[in-house]
């Protein structure tokens, strides 16, 4: 019986959410949040022995070029999220992967768009990516509207276009913000229906969300509820029931053979 896939990833950037809100933060500081919470995370990773695709920003990368390497040693993929995670620009698509490349030493096959912004197919192409993952198919007030997209991979511009899953019945996003909000065993059901509908699920986090960001009076709420160790918690437990149902977990890279 083939075995559902299960693709976990984690955009690594600067934690730069305050600057959405009117606040500021720099990037050392930024960075340092974001560091605590992906060594809390790359301990889940190690405990629960599953590999998973980061998504690194440049900036990030720059400052922390041995936690990316922890990373790679871990044997988990090592992919591209743009260079400043505040302010995208058309370069750091090809300027990311020459700094992530540069630390690694292997080749970068993804690229996520910061804030699943809109990203240029023949850019990515033209810096040899082989897929991308900056679509979550699914209408989230202010910030996209993508009920038209598909929902499984397809191809764009000769690069592999890989959405984010999306619940079943009305595209309920299933991402990083439902984890916190969802009584667990309702978004575990939602989980499951994707996996035995479309035979795999996948999904992002970010490494600040696993820090208390209660001491950020800036974040809103809804985004502060359950971050810190009630996240941890929750990602290590959707883990372990997803392992028990004998589910694979692999990289984005491996998932679409690239």
């Amino acid at each position: 019986m083939k075995k559902n896939k299960v693709l976990l990833s984690f955009d690594v950037e600067e934690f730069d959410l305050p600057r959405e809100h009117g606040d500021k933060i720099t990037l050392k500081k930024g960075v340092e949040v974001s560091s605590q919470g992906l060594e809390t995370i790359l301990e889940i990773l190690e405990e629960t022995k599953v590999r998973v695709t980061f998504f690194v920003t440049g900036n990030f990368a720059s400052l922390r070029p041995e936690m990316v390497k922890k990373m790679e040693r871990a044997g988990h993929e090592v992919a591209c999220h743009g260079v400043d995670h505040f302010k995208p620009s058309k370069s750091d698509v090809a300027e990311s992967k020459k700094i992530i490349e540069k630390i690694t030493r292997k080749p970068v096959k993804g690229y996520r768009q910061p804030r699943m912004f809109k990203i240029d197919y023949h850019e990515l192409k033209r810096c040899d990516y082989k897929y991308d993952s900056s679509v979550n198919p699914a209408f989230i007030p202010g910030r996209y509207n993508n009920f038209r997209v598909p929902r499984k991979p397809y191809k764009k511009s000769g690069v592999i276009e890989l959405p984010t899953s999306v619940a079943t019945f009305i595209r309920v996003p299933l991402f990083w913000l439902a984890l916190h909000l969802f009584p667990k065993r309702i978004y575990l059901s939602l989980v499951k229906s994707t996996l035995n509908t479309q035979g795999y699920f996948a999904t992002y986090f970010h490494p600040w969300e696993f820090v208390d960001l209660g001491r950020f009076k800036v974040v809103p709420w809804y985004i502060q509820k359950n971050s810190g160790e009630n996240l941890a918690d929750r990602l290590k437990w959707l883990i372990n029931e997803l392992k028990q149902e004998k589910n694979d977990f692999i990289t984005y890279s491996e998932f679409l053979g690239v």
